[in-house]
Parts: C-alpha cells; sequence; structure tokens
C-alpha cells in the first residue's frame, strides 16, 4: 500500500493484496486506488477510483485495523468478505457544525472478487456451512441457494450514502454515530437495498494522552431487502463488540454477532461469540506489530455448533492510510 500527496489539495491511497492459497500459486488483487481532491470550496471533497464504500464502522477499514481476525457475522453475509468496494465517484461534505460530521454519497459498480484471503474461508461459510447442503437435498431442483447469498448483494448502478458524526462531552468520553445506505442491481437483475446504523462509545482514562486504560463499545445493525425473480425476503443482522485495553499495549475483548436468516431461501439463522486478547508493539520508525488470539463459538441453524481458535501476527509500517 502507498499513500501520496500533491500540493494542498490533491491525495492518493492504493494498495495490493498478495496472497496464496493451500495448493494454488502465490496470486494479487488491486483493491483499492483512488485519487482525493480536499479542500475545496464549501468544505467538500472528492475520491474517485476503486473505494471501499463508506458504510457503517468496519467496511471502510482494512484488515489490518480490525479488532478481531475475522470479519463481523453481518458485513461478511451483506457486503462481503473482503468488504464491500465499488469503482466510481464519491462527495463527501464536511458540514459546518460545532462538532466533527460529514456528509457522503457515492456512484460505480461493485467490485468482484475471486479469492477468500486465505485462512479467513471460516468468514465465507456464512453462506458455505449454512447452505452448502443444499446440492444433497433431492428435492432441490431449482437452484443452489449457495448462489442466492452470493447473486443477493448489488452489483451494479451502485449509489452509496453515509452520515457519520462525531462528538462528546470532553475528551474522556467520546460518540461516533453513523447511519448507511446501498441500493444497486443484484444478480438476479432485481434491486438489493442495505442499510445500516453504527453507534461507538469511547472512554479514555487520560483523555487522548498515551498510558492508560480505554474502553471501546461497538455497536452496528444492518438489514438487507433484496429482491428476486420469485419475490423479495429481507434480513436483520447486528453486531456489538466491547474492547478494553487494561494495560498499555494489552487489549482484551469479546463480540457478539447475530444474523437472522431466510428459512426460505436455505439462509441459516446464526450467532457468534468471539473473545480475543491482543498484543500491540512499537518498534518506532512507524513500525508496530501485533499478536493476537482469539476463540469462536458459533451456533448455526440446522448445523449444531462449531468452534475455532486464531492465532495471528502482523505488522504495519508507515502513516495511516488516506481514507
Amino acid at each position: 500500500g502507498a499513500n501520496m500527496h500533491i500540493g494542498d489539495h490533491l491525495q492518493g491511497f492504493a494498495t495490493a493484496n498478495i496472497y496464496k492459497e493451500n495448493g494454488e500459486d502465490f496470486d494479487a488483487e488491486f483493491e483499492e486506488g483512488f485519487l482525493k481532491l480536499i479542500d475545496l470550496p464549501g468544505d467538500f471533497e472528492l475520491r474517485g477510483g476503486r473505494m471501499l464504500a463508506r458504510f457503517g464502522d468496519q467496511n471502510a477499514r482494512h484488515l489490518h485495523a480490525w479488532d478481531f481476525v475475522d470479519g463481523n457475522l453481518a458485513n461478511v453475509r451483506f457486503l462481503g468478505e473482503d468488504g464491500f468496494a465499488y469503482d466510481g465517484g464519491e462527495i463527501s461534505w464536511l458540514v459546518p457544525t460545532s462538532f466533527e460530521d460529514i456528509l457522503s454519497v457515492g456512484f460505480g459498480a461493485a467490485v468482484t472478487h475471486d479469492h477468500d484471503h486465505g485462512g479467513h474461508d471460516e468468514d465465507h461459510d456464512d453462506h458455505d456451512d449454512d447452505d452448502h447442503d443444499d446440492d444433497d437435498h433431492d428435492d432441490h431442483d431449482e437452484h443452489d441457494h449457495h448462489e442466492d447469498a452470493e447473486l443477493a448483494r448489488p452489483e451494479d448502478n451502485i449509489f452509496t450514502a453515509r452520515y457519520q458524526a462525531r462528538f462528546g462531552p470532553n475528551d474522556f468520553h467520546r460518540f461516533q454515530a453513523g447511519a448507511s445506505y446501498i441500493t444497486g442491481d443484484n444478480g438476479f437483475n432485481k434491486t438489493t437495498d442495505i442499510y445500516g446504523l453504527d453507534l461507538t462509545y469511547t472512554w479514555r482514562q487520560h483523555g487522548f494522552e498515551s498510558g492508560a486504560q480505554q474502553v471501546r463499545w461497538r455497536n452496528e445493525w444492518i438489514m438487507r431487502d433484496v429482491e428476486t425473480d420469485e419475490g423479495s425476503f429481507d434480513e436483520n443482522g447486528f453486531n456489538s463488540s466491547l474492547m478494553w485495553e487494561f494495560i498499555e499495549s494489552w487489549e482484551a475483548g469479546i463480540r457478539y454477532g447475530y444474523l437472522e436468516g431466510v428459512s426460505e431461501h436455505e439462509i441459516g439463522e446464526r450467532h457468534r461469540i468471539s473473545p480475543v486478547l491482543t498484543k500491540r508493539f512499537d518498534f518506532g520508525n512507524q513500525l508496530v506489530g501485533i499478536v493476537r488470539l482469539q476463540y469462536n463459538h458459533d451456533d448455526l441453524d440446522e448445523h449444531g455448533t462449531e468452534d475455532s481458535i486464531w492465532l495471528q501476527f502482523g505488522f504495519d509500517w508507515g502513516p495511516g492510510e488516506i481514507r
């Protein structure tokens, strides 16, 4: 990944993934690449290129910025495991209020992915594990419901919108609230609408000074309304996580995820509980690293329970990304 700064008004960002899956050769994918005009008259900003949509709390953040190894359940099922990205343009307005808020709208076509980030295939089973037994049903003569989960996502004529506000009485207590919307033509040549609300509360023991405890509580509700050849269906999902930095660079947390499911399309209801422990390292020269241990307990409708343990290592070198 790379940032670009040219003069006072032009910025750019690009990132690519290089990955290898079991038994296959190395491959690569261009994930994001856009130019951004800032400080325009009227407090506007413009972005153009390939972008992760500004939707909800997680979608616009890359993997290394997540609090957990894997994506939130509702994000994976509704927006895709890699996040919802599109090729197009976006305009944002930095609303002139007493607090920090921004309104963004975008247009374009969705980016389709051809991989699942290797070890993250367990996330992908929101339709794999919930739906993979469809091929074994003798009375299954319509279509594969595995495809329903994929075809339900918006693909073309994408319109996105998000309003986000950050506020708080002081540096010790801060809130971030957002409302998001995506609509577009789905794989059934019909329309899918996705709605989202999110709220994050952060408490910092010493405000913005380092070396103290902090607590972060993230909550996000997502709902989709999908039109198909056989009618329409809607589905709700909810994620909530509580993170506690109890000692500087040590963070413990727990997350709960819920998916409503759609019985007529054999998309199962699902619950997930994930405790996590993260140790961060600062090596200087803008090089930081993490070691993360996570446990997932999944309760899948009609498929019983699954348990998994994750051990993740990572590093990040350089300044913060241009978003």
